[in-house]
């Protein structure tokens, strides 16, 4: 049985990104019409060769930039600006026009967009420091999309004060790096983001991150992308009062390094798709979080309710990387589905209960891969029988000391996995593509040792101490239901066609 949490904040607008491979472009797009300009020879080196997974436009991979672009030079309250369609005005710079910025140097102050509803502008960042007590460091209110490129070598940072002056009426911008509509952040260079305030970098359509490198301290969320985030390539390391990164649609991690080193919720979405990387997240609310989303008119009765729902088109899928959570609630928190089809997952989950190392209201599929989850034996699951992999479920009399070694051994002592725990635990699931139907094993922990013989499908090694039924899935619990979305759908059921990111407003109310 799902556990009452108050998490949702407005319904579903967008479910998926689809995936295609594409090429890179050598040619500099410097306005909507798809105009393009040979690079000079003084071009900056393209950081956008790199293989990338995800279906990305010209823009989001588009790296260059070249002498005949506007050139701005900060120095401290002011700015050399050389080219047209950026200006200096009430101690900010103003961007008017569609095109490619190079800023370098130290400013107090702010970058604003003010332009067109279909226009791109690409930003460099040629080792930056931009500061501004009073409000966000970049202001992009204004445009279709926003791409920020680190050049290769340079540190570039930017920070905020503690509170923001806003004009009557006015809650916006609300983040260091604030992005009203979408935001692509490319290149090899570093961005530190310095958030004093809310959260560090914020986008209120889709949020595209690749081959950065990105370090976040933030009092409140580190990373959002409204209606969907991607990663890819991109080394992120966070420390956030609040959640690490986030959306209110589809996230997917193609590749990359992502370190949580601290956050409330770690990862959160209402479609979450690994398909590789090294993540390490350390929570103190749930480590990964698929969910879907409810109208912030609905009462806390209906949340609640809707919490308990198997929200069939939400889901948590990971088919490769290397996957290490250490939550302080759920390891794995999804209100729909979870499929584990490749990759490596550790998970330490709480040490009381109702949280657990892995969570779901529908189905819990295996069928490729390493697992291997501890927690607590209350309100405990494990994998749906449709499992394809074999796995084990292990109940412990007492509890198993943090950093114990949990580890499987095959009939001549070799080691099919090994896992150390973080915390203490009671209950644990393991799987592995190694483990084969009708051969014996030896699980131990602690000072725990049993041997099992695999049939296909669960098995299990002891009893549950705690009374009543262990939850869907579990031994005693009800059957999940549920099926693996093959397609996404909108509040109404129909399936939605999407070749990328999605673009547009929401209707929804936002949360920051």
């Amino acid at each position: 049985m799902k556990k009452n949490k108050n998490k949702m904040c407005a319904w579903l607008i967008t479910m998926a990104l689809g995936l295609a491979i594409v090429g890179c472009s050598n040619n500099k797009t410097t306005n909507t019409t798809q105009t393009t300009v040979q690079q000079s020879e003084t071009t900056a080196a393209d950081t956008s060769s790199s293989t990338t997974k995800g279906a990305y436009s010209d823009e989001d991979l588009n790296t260059s930039y070249s002498d005949s672009d506007t050139k701005i030079e900060l120095s401290n309250g002011s700015a050399d600006i050389t080219g047209d369609g950026a200006t200096f005005e009430n101690g900010n710079i103003k961007i008017t026009k569609a095109g490619t910025y190079v800023l370098s140097g130290e400013f107090d102050g702010q970058i604003i967009t003010e332009v067109g509803d279909e226009d791109v502008v690409h930003l460099v960042f040629n080792g930056v420091n931009i500061t501004n007590t009073t409000s966000s460091a970049i202001n992009a209110a204004t445009g279709k999309k926003v791409v920020i490129t680190l050049v290769d070598g340079t540190t570039n940072t930017l920070s905020d004060g503690t509170s923001y002056e806003y004009a009557d009426g006015e809650d916006e911008p609300d983040a260091t790096l604030f992005v009203k509509n979408n935001l692509t952040i490319n290149g090899t260079g570093s961005l530190n983001i310095d958030s004093n305030y809310a959260t560090a970098i914020k986008a209120k359509d889709n949020l595209i991150i690749l081959d950065s490198k990105i370090n976040i301290d933030s009092v409140g969320k580190a990373i959002k992308g409204k209606d969907s985030v991607t990663v890819e390539n991109a080394n992120i390391t966070i420390n956030a009062e609040d959640d690490g990164i986030t959306t209110d649609g589809a996230m997917v991690i193609n590749s990359g390094n992502i370190n949580i080193e601290k956050a409330g919720e770690g990862l959160e979405g209402v479609t979450i798709d690994i398909n590789g990387g090294n993540i390490d997240i350390v929570a103190t609310d749930d480590g990964i979080n698929a969910r879907d989303l409810i109208d912030d008119s609905a009462t806390d009765a209906e949340k609640e309710a809707y919490g308990e729902e198997n929200q069939a088109d939400t889901y948590l899928r990971i088919t490769g990387g290397v996957v290490n959570v250490n939550a302080s609630a759920d390891g794995i928190d999804s209100n729909g589905q979870v499929y584990i089809d490749g990759g490596t997952v550790y998970v330490s989950g709480a040490t009381s209960g109702p949280d657990v190392a892995l969570d779901y209201n529908g189905k819990a599929v295996i069928t490729g891969g390493t697992f291997v989850s501890t927690g607590v034996q209350e309100m405990a699951q494990t994998f749906d029988s449709s499992s394809t992999q074999n796995f084990i479920t292990v109940y412990y009399d007492s509890a198993v000391a943090a950093g114990s070694e949990i580890k499987v051994t095959d009939k001549d002592g070799n080691t099919v996995l090994s896992y150390n725990a973080d915390k203490e635990f009671t209950f644990a699931v393991i799987s592995s593509d190694k483990l084969s139907t009708g051969e014996t094993y030896t699980v131990t922990a602690g000072d725990n040792s049993n041997e099992v013989t695999i049939t296909a499908g669960g098995n299990t090694i002891g009893e549950s101490s705690v009374a009543g039924p262990g939850g869907n899935g579990g031994p005693g619990g009800n059957p999940p239901t549920g099926e693996p979305p093959q397609k996404p759908t909108d509040a109404n059921g129909n399936e939605i066609e999407m070749q990328g990111p999605p673009n547009g407003e929401s209707s929804q109310t936002e949360n920051n």
